[in-house]
């Protein structure tokens, strides 16, 4: 309810216009305004809505990489201690190894003198020549065995079990994170549900304010076709009281000219005597015939000049140029509008 205030919605808008009992019109009004806000924000809320986007990858590349740095840098501090440790054994390997090379020097010093004696006691023992070629095979065997089990041996077994409880968290905090992904993905499952049955509903409603639309514009159509009937009714009765115009034009000349006749009998009158009966019969006879039709056309004349003026009055006072302009320049932008909406929705 606060959102409409603040959405500075012109009606009150409480929780009862939700339920069963509310009022369609009132619903009505409240969604083509809601369309009307939405269309004239699109564009704003378009662009916000990828400047958030834009800030919220922004952030969570710059989580993701503080999480590596904190990650490198434990690693390094392990790498460090594991560098200290094998400074140390390198040390102490390179102490054995000179002792080794001395005590090997010795060896092969023995070796020799060993060689000699041996030489000596093969030119003496030749008989025992089989066994000591079995013997130096063995020995390469032994050797061959040595050279393979040599990488395989643990320099330093003590730092085994610290490896495995290392690897044992590395495994649970991975489980976690895993963990957390399931719930997140299901919470994002059922937002997604919410979502399909809120569209599906706007969806429904929308149709059947597309077909109200669309009914709305035939019954405008309707009132269109019977406003140009009306125009095309008010330019022939105008046309008609146009010809009565004419004819009552054309009788008020044909009374100047009986006047002008008149005037000349009247000269005539005086100029000729002899012939005053025929003059004034024919003068009497003209002028009943004129009073004859004017009288017959002055009915006629009055409804037509009221019916005129009544249409005149009707036609300027109550729907002007100006204001029959405004109604239909706003009847064609309703027009368009619910033509897009019908287009877009059914």
């Amino acid at each position: 309810m606060k959102k409409f205030e603040q959405m500075k919605f012109p009606e009150s808008f409480t929780s009862s216009d939700f339920a069963e009992e509310r009022d369609p019109k009132k619903m009505s009004r409240v969604l083509s305004w809601l369309f009307q806000f939405f269309e004239t924000l699109a564009p704003a809320n378009e662009y916000a809505f990828n400047v958030w986007n834009s800030y919220k990858e922004k952030a969570s590349h710059a989580t993701a990489l503080k999480e590596k740095i904190a990650s490198l840098r434990i690693i390094n501090k392990t790498e460090e201690g594991k560098r200290s440790e094998y400074q140390k054994s390198i040390v102490e390997l390179r102490s054995s190894l000179s002792e080794k090379l001395i005590s090997k020097r010795q060896i092969d010093d023995r070796i020799a003198s060993e060689g000699r004696k041996l030489s000596l006691l093969t030119e003496s023992e030749k008989s025992h020549s089989l066994e000591t070629s079995t013997l130096y095979k063995k020995l390469d065997e032994l050797k061959g065995r040595r050279e393979i089990l040599l990488p395989q041996v643990v320099e330093n077994p003590n730092l085994l079990p610290k490896a495995i409880e290392e690897l044992k968290e590395k495994l649970n905090a991975l489980e976690l994170e895993m963990q957390e992904i399931r719930a997140k993905t299901f919470q994002v499952d059922q937002s997604i549900g919410d979502f399909k049955r809120l569209h599906e509903v706007i969806e429904q409603q929308l149709v059947t304010v597309a077909r109200a639309c669309h009914s709305l514009l035939h019954q405008m159509s309707q009132s269109q076709t019977d406003l140009e009937k009306s125009d095309k009714e008010i330019v022939g009765r105008s046309s008609s009281t146009e010809s009565l115009v004419k004819k009552i034009t054309d009788v008020t000349e044909r009374l100047r000219l009986t006047e002008h006749n008149i005037v000349k009998a009247k000269v005539l009158e005086a100029t000729r005597t002899l012939n005053a009966d025929r003059i004034k019969k024919e003068k009497a006879a003209l002028l009943d015939r004129y009073r004859f039709v004017f009288k017959s056309l002055e009915p006629d004349v009055c409804a037509k000049e009221s019916l005129l003026k009544t249409m005149r009055i009707l036609y300027e006072n109550e729907y002007s140029n100006k204001k029959r302009d405004d109604d239909w320049k706003k009847i064609e932008e309703l027009k368009d509008i619910l033509q897009r909406l019908y287009q877009a929705y059914v």
